[in-house]
């Protein structure tokens, strides 16, 4: 009996088969990769310094002097002669001219528990913030005040990016910000980090074992290698002291396959 047809009717049907698993592969690996695939979240507060619950009744305790120093920060902005409006325990609180306003900056810095206030007033779109703590990479956390509700929706094209508001009332929100860990995530930045030329490297300001790891949408890479376009990207940041000028050096990469897809311009 003649077995070749059914030989090779096997064949085709194993090549079918194996096509449509590299097909299935590919699709993965590109188009339709989710997010959860990637990322690992993090507990904050396993890593916070002064809890929720701490934070929030230190604010409430003070509440009427922060409006007062939130109003004039806002309303002279002129004074400080930088926008934002930068202030430290070192720095320009000798600058405001409110007796009370500048007590009450001066108290919160020697009280150890803000460690910047910061404002910036763009009306209708005006931001003060308390910065309680923060870890390079990590996380962010502290009083805010936003005069738009809509300001505090985050970014929802950065994925493993957490923006976490809670509503305090009169436009003031308690907040952490936070990085969720990556797979392989020092992986994407030895890669990175090879991408680099010694010119460039000489004026980085991020060390290379602290490169922001992000996972992102595809729609945030601005130069394509290739016509590929993913929905997920992995995108690896860099500082350097022409931030100002030219931005920072970030470059993206395909989460599944690890190839570099694109970057951003440096103006």
């Amino acid at each position: 009996m003649n077995l070749w047809p059914v030989k090779f009717i096997s064949i085709l049907i194993c090549f079918a088969l194996a096509v449509c698993g590299c097909a299935g592969l590919k699709s993965k690996g590109t188009e339709h990769a989710e997010a959860s695939d990637f990322i690992i979240p993090l507990n904050v507060s396993e890593v916070l310094k002064h809890p929720e619950t701490e934070v929030i009744k230190y604010f409430q305790n003070r509440r009427e002097d922060f409006d007062i120093l939130g109003s004039y920060l806002l309303e002279n902005e002129r004074v400080f002669q930088t926008r934002p409006v930068i202030l430290q325990q070192d720095y320009a609180i000798e600058k405001i001219q409110d007796p009370d306003s500048q007590q009450f900056a001066k108290t919160l810095f020697q009280e150890g528990i803000v460690k910047r206030i910061s404002s910036l007033n763009d009306n209708p779109s005006k931001s003060i913030d308390f910065l309680f703590d923060a870890e390079d990479n990590l996380y962010r956390q502290g009083i805010t005040y936003l005069s738009l509700p809509e300001m505090a929706k985050g970014d929802p094209s950065k994925f493993s990016y957490v923006n976490d508001y809670k509503n305090l009332g009169g436009g003031w929100y308690y907040y952490v910000f936070h990085y969720d860990k990556l797979k392989n995530e020092d992986e994407f930045r030895k890669l990175a980090w090879a991408k680099i030329s010694e010119k460039e490297r000489s004026t980085l300001t991020t060390p290379k074992e602290k490169a922001i790891v992000t996972l992102e949408s595809g729609k945030n890479v601005g130069n394509w290698i290739d016509d590929r376009k993913l929905d997920v990207v992995v995108s690896v940041q860099f500082d350097t002291e022409m931030n100002g000028q030219l931005g920072p050096i970030t470059m993206f990469f395909d989460p599944m396959t690890k190839v570099l897809i694109g970057g951003n311009p440096r103006f």
